[in-house]
């Protein structure tokens, strides 16, 4: 379900293995260029963190090399509870994509 995440503009991968996943954010998907530190500060600290908690979804936001989402879910998640954190990252990374003029 998180790949279909990935036609969103800042939506540079989605990666994991079981239950562990991470979205990149990208400023270019086709270049994977970054983030300035501010824009990284604003986006992860400042707006996402926020938005995808009033959505639900406690998740960690996270700079230390590229700016990712990590997910991990508690390992009794199904289908169900897989829809509910896409339905919640969803809004929220289409929101910081047009509050940054990305386009996909």
């Amino acid at each position: 379900m998180l790949d279909s995440l990935r036609d969103i503009p800042i939506v540079g991968d989605v990666r994991g293995m079981g239950y562990f996943w991470a979205v990149e954010l990208v400023r270019d998907r086709a270049t994977k260029q970054t983030f300035s530190e501010a824009e990284c500060g604003w986006l992860l600290r400042d707006f996402l963190s926020g938005e995808i908690f009033k959505c639900g979804l406690i998740c960690r936001a996270d700079d230390r090399g590229d700016p990712v989402i990590h997910l991990a879910p508690p390992l009794i998640a199904g289908p169900e509870q897989f829809e509910e954190i896409r339905s919640a990252l969803r809004p929220a990374l289409e929101e910081a994509s047009r509050s940054l003029g990305l386009r996909g």
